[in-house]
């Protein structure tokens, strides 16, 4: 997918990517995973009942119930390419259903509400 941008933007990420010796498209990608990692940690996860957070229990992070594992970890291996199985297995003990669901409520709460009819 081929994306226009302005030639002020342009010429600031040709500019970004001669610094850091990265290539433009890698700086967009990075920029765009960061993007959606925060609005992950935006969400409501007071909301979702496979979570909790404990002040004192890892610095107050919302947390899988019951264990020490900040919900941002699942998050940050996804982001590296690890799937469920292989979360599930890094983390030994950890529940199947209980990450699944911390999954499925993050991808409910991303969908765009429907709109008012």
């Amino acid at each position: 997918m081929e994306v226009q941008v302005s030639p002020e933007f342009e010429k600031k990420l040709k500019a970004l990517a001669a610094k850091t010796g990265r290539a433009p498209e890698q700086l967009l990608d990075e920029a765009l995973r960061r993007y959606e990692t925060s609005k992950v940690a935006a969400l409501d996860w007071s909301q979702c009942p496979a979570v909790e957070r404990v002040p004192g229990k890892v610095s107050g992070a919302w947390v899988l119930r019951g264990t020490r594992m900040p919900v941002a970890t699942i998050f940050e291996n996804l982001e590296a390419a690890a799937n469920l199985d292989g979360i599930l297995e890094w983390y030994d003990g950890r529940d199947r259903d209980q990450v699944k669901a911390v999954l499925d409520f993050a991808v409910r709460s991303l969908e765009p509400s429907a709109p008012d009819r």
